[in-house]
């Protein structure tokens, strides 16, 4: 995508790639799996004309470091090498955070913990990780629906989904959005790459092997910052209501974690609603940034 200045950050101990265009104040684009920086090129075209947009490819990701060792992938030091990153890109200046799937997770979490950064925060159909970690803990439901969390680390759903340079990842992955009339065959091909970088999937799936313990082992050392952590950082969750990643039911008890919280709810979406229904995640973005 020529629309769009390719750099890296380098702490000398890992590198991330990413993706910019725009000047203004700095907003930072954070993807789910199996994703990555590109999922958010549609926001990044309609926020540049006002803000200086940063799509990061994650740790393990496309064309990020894959560590193999998975503290990497611990949720607080994600979050430290997020605020690294930030720091790199404006210094001490505060800026917008918008994250989708388990990059919302973080998202929320790094507003709980580094709340003093934050301009605004923004998650995209996921809750915050120690919202997630209770829902694991009791709601059955949600069990059910995370149980691909656990099946994919090893075994054959892992074989599965990794062999082949992650074809079958890709064409179940991307299926829906290849109905879109707006998801195009350069895009599909995008996608298709990124999933083929060596070790990108399961440098993905080592976010949920560091941070998803075992069905009966959550303990509170997992909850990070702990377990009742919330955030005062003006919150937006945008969800799309066809979502079958999580129940909708956190919905409720969310501002218990993110105490300063609007919800726009979108009815035509599932998961990603920034790839399904762009043109209205990138105006609820804007409105949500500019107020």
């Amino acid at each position: 995508m020529n629309d769009f200045k390719h750099s890296y950050f380098d702490n000398g101990e890992v590198r991330l790639h990413y993706a910019e265009a725009g000047e203004g104040p700095l907003v930072i684009f954070y993807h789910g799996f199996p994703l990555f920086w590109f999922s958010f090129h549609h926001q990044m075209t309609a926020l540049k004309r006002s803000y200086r947009v940063v799509a990061v490819d994650g740790l393990g990701v496309n064309l990020s470091s894959k560590p193999e060792d998975l503290s990497s992938y611990k949720l607080q030091n994600l979050a430290a090498l997020l605020d690294q990153f930030a720091r790199h890109l404006a210094g001490d200046d505060k800026f917008y955070l918008v994250g989708h799937d388990w990059g919302g997770a973080l998202a929320w979490s790094y507003a709980q913990n580094y709340s003093n950064r934050l301009l605004k925060v923004v998650g995209i159909n996921a809750p915050p990780t120690n919202q997630l970690l209770g829902l694991l803990e009791t709601n059955e439901d949600q069990q059910k629906r995370s149980s691909y969390m656990w099946s994919m680390r090893s075994g054959k759903s892992h074989q599965l989904i990794t062999e082949n340079g992650a074809n079958l990842l890709w064409q179940n992955a991307y299926a829906n959005l290849r109905k879109l009339p707006h998801f195009t065959e350069e895009h599909d091909e995008t996608f298709r790459l990124g999933l083929a970088q060596p070790g990108a999937v399961d440098g993905g799936i080592n976010w949920y092997r560091a941070n998803i313990p075992a069905l009966g082992d959550i303990t509170e050392k997992d909850y990070w910052p702990s377990r009742n952590a919330s955030t005062s950082v003006p919150g937006l969750l945008i969800w799309g209501e066809t979502d079958q990643t999580f129940v909708s039911t956190f919905i409720d008890d969310l501002p218990d974690f993110v105490t300063n919280l609007e919800v726009y709810r979108i009815a035509d979406a599932g998961h990603s609603p920034m790839l399904e229904t762009p043109a209205l995640v990138s105006d609820k973005l804007m409105a949500f940034l500019a107020s």
